[in-house]
């Protein structure tokens, strides 16, 4: 009874967030809906083990792994990790008023995730932990199993080669306007 008690707690404080994770690696909602059951079954299963202070670093990287072995079974070569509108919801856009701003809002949000989208996956599941699921440097670290200073460098990087690809990207679409 208890142990029921328990997990429907963590189910209702973690469920999101594996599910944004797994969605932002796998691009697709059934197959992130498919990943947190398996995440919360996995959790269901260990749960007596589980040392509760790393709860939320392991059910990440048990999100990330089981994620990352679908694409390995699917054969693919990379995995698009999106910012759709599904994990932006829980951040709305509050200027988002009247449809010029709307729009820009959209066209903004595509430009990202065409950007996200090019980055090598370890640069962006640094940034989308940290981005997106605000994880802590310790955090991230604990769920891709690299050191604090990894973590830092790689969200650098990240930061850094997504401004390089706006960039260019405005600079492409400023020569295809003339």
């Amino acid at each position: 009874m208890v142990r029921e008690l328990e997990f429907k707690i963590l189910c209702e404080r973690h469920s999101d967030a594996i599910y944004r994770f797994a969605h932002s690696i796998l691009a697709n909602q059934a197959d992130a809906e498919d990943a947190t059951q398996e995440v919360l079954l996995r959790l269901w299963n260990s749960l007596p083990k589980l040392y509760p202070f790393n709860l939320r670093a392991w059910l990440l990287q048990t999100t990330r792994h089981y994620c990352l072995d679908q694409i390995r079974r699917r054969k693919q070569l990379a995995a698009p990790m999106l910012l759709d509108d599904e994990v932006m919801a829980e951040q709305p856009d509050e200027q988002a008023v009247n449809p010029s701003v709307a729009a820009e809002s959209s066209s903004r949000l595509d430009q990202a995730r065409k950007l996200l989208l090019k980055l090598p996956e370890n640069l962006r599941s640094v940034f989308v932990l940290y981005e997106v699921n605000g994880l802590r440097y310790r955090e991230i670290a604990d769920v891709l199993g690299m050191p604090i200073n990894s973590v830092k460098v790689y969200l650098l990087r990240a930061r850094e080669r997504l401004s390089i690809l706006a960039k260019e990207e405005d600079l492409c679409q400023q020569t295809s306007r003339e």
